[in-house]
């Protein structure tokens, strides 16, 4: 009886609460996208923490990582470009599942058998074209929902991939076991087979979206280079709408930051922290379980606050985090902790108004054009810090993350600029339907 009763209250609790009751509502494209997101989080939260230890192992440094980056980012300038025409005239639904062949059923299958720095740069080519599938896969998204709706969609996605990371726990304990190296080629391999199946599974079981449709017939009879020449007239509307060119520089400078705390974040605590490489699996975990809380009993409180007001809230506690990351000691895990936790409030109450800010600020008319436009942008401000922090991390492994800090200061800075233009809180219905944001 008290399991029943116990059971009745958590299916209780599910439906009155507001972000599960709206996963259960979800239909169409939206629900397909989510509902098949693990499939491609799980693999990912298996291999990633000691992705960059996996490459270290096989005879790169932190420049040969650093060189890596940029190159994908370089790479990436081409495949965004390459991503509004693809998805304006394949349609979201064909583009996102060519895109996700290429860009990860390909590397996935490089990186299980790489030896040298040779593979790790051919990887970096095939996976820049997921470039591609992340403007079609948005689309895909977003489209055929409700405008109103788009943070929650983006706080189910960042759940979704939350959720993997508690799999993690799986990768730390066999690399303990048989060690790191055959661990992560078996994980690649089982990454191919999931991943594969995720990309089958939307295409099959998707539907194109109406707006997909209708860019699918306008540029049907148009040949690709008239659509590369327009990319011009698309950057000149980029340039006069302040509200967008103000998102470019709010995402090239989370690109910068991102790339950087990923990709040098495990070398910093295992080489220099002295932390055991299976203990790179407990931060991801902690930072998904605070997170998760406030997705699910924090974050639909929020909406009566402005949206730049939260933003600014979690860009403080990402500094007082990685400032506490600079200074900490070797081998104290309490203040790694203290910089996971910070960092995890910080990440929820920031990233999905970021994206949500982005769509908010793009016409729904252009929106795949725009954003390939804005990536192309921001990835070729950022493609070269991908050497350039490698090399400052090469001399110290600290200063990735002193410039991290200064990255969320202008961050702020943004942020309290856009004020003027706020659109209002989140739960309102966006103005940019079909009119471009001013």
């Amino acid at each position: 009886m008290a399991n029943i009763n116990g059971n009745s209250s958590i299916k209780r609790w599910a439906m009155r609460n507001p972000t599960l009751s709206f996963l259960v509502s979800l239909k169409g494209n939206p629900r397909l996208c989510i509902y098949t997101e693990p499939l491609w989080g799980i693999p990912w939260a298996l291999y990633a923490p000691f992705f960059s230890l996996y490459m270290f192992s096989l005879g790169l440094d932190d420049a040969d990582i650093g060189l890596l980056i940029s190159v994908g980012l370089f790479m990436q300038m081409f495949t965004a470009l390459l991503g509004g025409i693809a998805t304006d005239k394949l349609g979201r639904r064909l583009a996102t599942f060519l895109a996700d062949l290429i860009s990860w059923t390909v590397p996935v299958a490089i990186w299980a058998f790489a030896q040298d720095f040779r593979w790790f740069l051919v990887a970096a080519i095939f996976n820049s074209f997921w470039q591609v599938s992340n403007v079609s896969w948005q689309c895909l998204l977003v489209e055929d929902a409700e405008q109103d709706k788009v943070v929650q969609l983006y706080n189910l996605v960042y759940i979704s991939g939350l959720l993997a990371v508690f799999f993690a726990p799986l990768s730390a304990y066999f690399i303990g076991v048989y060690s790191l190296v055959p661990v992560m080629r078996v994980l690649f391999g089982i990454t191919f087979v999931l991943m594969t199946v995720k990309f089958v599974i939307l295409y099959v079981y998707g539907h194109e979206t109406v707006q997909g449709t209708k860019r699918m017939a306008e540029t049907a009879n148009v040949p690709v280079r008239r659509l590369i020449f327009e990319y011009g007239f698309v950057f000149m509307r980029i340039i006069r709408t302040p509200a967008t060119w103000r998102v470019l520089i709010l995402i090239t400078l989370v690109s910068i930051q991102q790339m950087t705390s990923t990709n040098f974040f495990s070398l910093y605590v295992t080489q220099d922290l002295g932390l055991p490489e299976q203990l790179l699996v407990v931060f991801p975990i902690l930072r998904a379980a605070i997170m998760l809380v406030f997705f699910l009993g924090v974050q639909d409180r929020l909406k009566r606050f402005p949206q730049y007001v939260i933003m600014l809230v979690g860009l403080v506690l990402y500094v007082c985090g990685f400032a506490i990351l600079v200074i900490t000691p070797p081998e104290t895990i309490s203040l790694l902790v203290v910089f996971t936790a910070l960092d995890a409030c910080a990440a929820a109450l920031f990233l999905p108004r970021r994206d949500a800010m982005v769509i908010q600020n793009v016409d729904p008319g252009e929106r795949a054009r725009i954003m390939s436009m804005l990536t192309v942008i921001m990835l070729g401000i950022a493609s070269p810090f991908g050497v350039i922090i490698g090399n400052l991390s090469y001399l110290n492994r600290q200063i990735p993350f002193i410039i991290c800090i200064g990255l969320f200061v202008l961050m702020a800075i943004i942020v309290f600029w856009d004020k003027p233009v706020e659109r209002g809180r989140e739960d309102e219905p966006t103005p940019t339907d079909g009119q471009g944001a001013d």
